[in-house]
């Protein structure tokens, strides 16, 4: 080995001690993919969600940007559509450089997709969205503006129904002749229709829903048109639909954070294993006159080539996964919020290089320990060979100790999270960090069980299999707290979910309870002569005529709903947070109703008064309750019709809830008579039953992102408890070679090494049964609560914990399926030779 001379010490080149450590890699090169494998999956969790949030995000605001075109601000009423007789008034308005009238609405196609369409004047529409409508003089303008039922399509949507020019459309307010296409950067069904043709299209003859202007002086402008209508810039609206969608990306962000949390441990075994496989050859260095430094060095280029190659592949696995990931994002936004097609994102250089950022970084915090004891390793004693890690149960202690001081600061936290709710989430991860220091004295803990139940399963070597689990804690606990924080969110997330979906439920059979919905959900409005025709049908007791709108309250988006207080009082059974069934007589007499997430949210209660600016100006109504509600975490303001009419003049009936009479002697005949009145009028008509499961199934839609971060969790925490048993195997060799010469066959101690993995993810699942409730609770009383602004009751099942079961025996059982295999390739004579 090539010598440097350094004041008459010998030390060995920093090159020639790294090249000896990396030699090791290629020798290696199954254990190296291991190794690299496992640094990827946990990096990929992090870049996968944080890119199919990123494409979500991009595709909302291509979105705005597509449909605002070149429009500084909009024209709206407070709520309800617009009247068109106020058109000459804006045309002479000195500010307005151009105007734009839209009818913005939604049709359903055939298959059940819904497409939205814009009505739009084709020749004031050139000057926001060009390349849209026709250009005027051709041939397919003058259809345009003379076929009803022309529409401009969305080129997407075209090439994926196989529809061109001149096919048509069949929609649920009849056929659309396809005149062309166009493109659309935001991946939204979407259509272009005359604005004549789309308000007879929906029978909103002289309505419009807004004007898209480009003002010269907006503050003037604004003191002409105020009160009574609601003028509101394109930065405003914009900023408006981010907030509705800052609670979910802030949950998206922080399950790509767990992902990367349970792949610092794993790093940490990585890394372990790497000391283990080293510690003979850092000896021979060190005998050799390498210092201290060379080796850590060397050390550090290993473990960060490591994080740089696994970065670099978990990155390309991120990309793989966001293209998986990309439709459910959108999917959960869409059932929340509003529409999003995001397109999956392409391949940038920076998420490559943010993966090898995190992997390096991964690298450097799970390394630190292990670089420590490899420092601390005497060269004489590492040159005996591959002598096991012997654990001093005081250092789990101390590490016990230490974890109840990180749950201390992080139970602080959580008062915290009232005023931001990253409080909260920093608190979730600070107790598992507790939990994961805590994990060598819970193996301790369970020592003794663990024993009995592996003597039971494998006898002698079972016994044995248990108390080299205590024996190796330094590597035990760390695959172990690996494995019990990915089965606690697994465990967490499935009460939250299920504790939700129980909660809806009861919801719904509290508050939605009428017979029948007419036009429940649909893009319909339902007709006034509709309205009081089903309310003459004998044997219905009661309709209640409903209506949702978002409007601003302090300049934040919220919704308003209408409804009949007198037939609520009488047929529904809500549940108050503040007030009782006493609280409608004062709606009646034009008082409203908050939600539980708009007293969260704006500190309104009853006994308080909301201002909304209405037709005539602000209006100021009282407080009477205060409900839960779960249609949305922004707030809600319930008012009875009447009084929504007197404050926003606007008739629009959104659908109709159906309460029959208890004492009918003939439901179904009644039922079928309120079937065949909504559908003279083209209505659709779901039962309860039906309403409750299309709610459910949104539901289970919009957590299908959440599923798939527990399940990815747990495959990284599936590679911690492969490494940790490799680890154990490689320094653990010559112990098998004795146990072999004792007289233990290769099938047992085969089983001791499959027993140990069996007894390591039983200890995981033991530990995430209370962990994963904790989380739970946190994740229902303290994350959810300041998210969403809504109460979640917990409801205890048994099918989380199970699953958790059956997925910690049967990863632990295949994490111990290699070095299993290793056990029973290798001669005893190699395993007791001198490495």
């Amino acid at each position: 080995m090539e010598r440097l001379r350094d004041g008459g010490r010998g030390v060995t080149s920093v090159t020639t001690v790294t090249r000896a450590f990396l030699r090791y890699l290629a020798r290696r090169r199954a254990l190296a993919a291991l190794q690299l494998l496992g640094i990827a999956v946990g990096v990929a969790a992090a870049v996968g969600m944080a890119l199919s949030a990123r494409a979500a995000l991009g595709s909302f605001g291509r979105a705005v940007d597509f449909l605002q075109g070149r429009a500084t601000h909009t024209l709206a009423r407070p709520a309800g559509p617009l009247d068109e007789d106020m058109l000459p008034r804006l045309i002479a308005d000195p500010a307005v450089e151009a105007f734009s009238p839209v009818l913005d609405r939604r049709v359903v196609l055939s298959g059940g997709e819904k497409m939205r369409v814009l009505g739009v004047d084709p020749f004031l529409d050139r000057r926001f969205r060009s390349g849209v409508a026709p250009v005027p003089g051709e041939a397919a303008a003058l259809d345009f503006l003379t076929d009803p039922r022309a529409a401009l399509l969305e080129a997407s949507l075209a090439a994926r129904l196989g529809v061109g020019p001149g096919a048509e459309l069949d929609t649920d307010r009849g056929p659309l002749r396809v005149l062309g296409t166009f493109p659309n950067p935001a991946g939204e069904p979407l259509a272009f229709l005359d604005i004549g043709h789309a308000q007879e299209l929906f029978g909103l003859r002289g309505r419009l829903d807004r004007v898209d202007l480009i003002l010269s002086d907006p503050e003037a402008f604004r003191t002409r048109w105020e009160p009574g209508f609601r003028v509101a810039s394109v930065r405003q609206n914009r900023a408006g639909l981010e907030q509705m969608l800052q609670a979910f990306r802030l949950n998206l962000e922080a399950l790509s954070l767990i992902g990367l949390f349970v792949g610092v441990f794993l790093v940490y075994n990585t890394a372990m294993f790497a000391v283990v496989s080293r510690r003979r050859d850092a000896g021979i260095l060190r005998s050799l006159g390498a210092q201290r430094s060379e080796v850590a060095r060397a050390f550090l280029c290993e473990i960060l080539l490591l994080g740089a190659v696994g970065g670099a592949l978990g990155a390309a696995l991120g990309y793989a996964l966001s293209r998986v990931l990309t439709a459910p994002v959108g999917d959960a936004i869409s059932n929340i919020y509003f529409f999003l097609r995001p397109t999956p994102p392409g391949w940038s250089w920076a998420a490559g290089l943010g993966g090898v950022a995190l992997g390096c970084g991964a690298c450097l915090l799970g390394g630190a320990y292990p670089l420590r004891e490899l420092l601390r390793t005497d060269p004489v004693t590492a040159l005996r060979g591959r002598t096991a890690s012997r654990s001093d149960p005081g250092k789990a202690r101390v590490a016990a100790w230490a974890g109840l001081g990180v749950a201390a600061l992080s139970l602080a936290l959580f008062p915290a999270a009232s005023a931001h709710v990253y409080a909260g989430f920093a608190g979730a991860f600070g107790l598992l960090v507790a939990a994961s220091l805590a994990s060598g004295e819970v193996l301790l803990a369970l020592g003794p069980a663990l024993e009995r139940a592996c003597s039971l399963l494998g006898g002698l070597p079972g016994k044995l299999a248990a108390g080299s689990i205590r024996r190796n804690l330094g590597r035990t606990a760390v695959a172990v707290a690996a494995f019990a924080v990915a089965l606690s969110l697994s465990v967490g997330l499935g009460l939250m979910i299920g504790s939700f979906r129980q909660t809806l439920t009861w919801w719904m059979e509290s508050q939605l309870t009428g017979q029948v919905y007419v036009a429940s959900a649909s893009e319909v409005e339902v007709p006034r002569a509709a309205y009081e025709e089903i309310r003459t049908v004998p044997g219905v007791a009661g309709v209640d005529p409903y209506r949702n709108v978002q409007v601003l309250y302090g300049g934040r988006p919220v919704y308003l709903s209408t409804v009949d207080p007198a037939v609520l009082q009488a047929f529904a059974r809500f549940e108050w947070v503040e007030g009782g069934p006493g609280s409608w007589d004062a709606v009646k007499e034009g008082a409203v109703l908050v939600s539980e997430s708009f007293l969260r949210r704006f500190g309104v209660g009853r006994g308080d008064r909301v201002t909304l600016e209405g037709v005539e100006g602000p209006a100021e109504l009282p407080v009477a309750g205060v409900f839960y509600d779960y249609t949305t975490e922004h707030g809600l303001v319930m008012m009875g019709w009447a009084t929504y009419r007197r404050v926003f003049a606007d008739e629009t009936i959104d659908s109709l809830g159906v309460f029959l009479d208890p004492r009918a002697p003939d439901p179904e005949s009644v039922l079928a008579e309120v079937r065949r009145r909504a559908a003279a009028f083209d209505l659709p008509v779901v039962t309860r039953d039906e309403l409750h499961g299309n709610i459910l199934q949104v539901f289970d839609t919009t957590f299908a992102v959440t599923r798939s971060m527990r399940v990815l969790a747990v495959v990284v925490a599936f590679f911690g408890i492969a490494g940790a048993l490799l680890t154990l195997y490689l320094e653990r060799q010559r112990e098998f070679g004795i146990y072999r010469a004792l007289g233990f066959s290769t099938p047992q101690v085969a089983g001791m090494t499959l027993l140990e993995g069996l007894a390591m993810g039983a200890a995981s699942f033991v530990w995430s049964v209370g962990l994963g409730t904790v989380l739970a609770v946190v994740l229902i009383r303290v994350i959810n609560l300041q998210s969403f602004h809504w109460t979640i009751f917990f409801h205890f099942a048994w099918t989380p914990y199970a699953t958790a079961l059956a997925t910690a025996l049967l990863a632990s059982a295949g994490a111990a399926a290699y070095p299993v295999w290793k056990v029973l390739r290798t001669f005893p004579q190699v395993q007791l030779r001198e490495e």
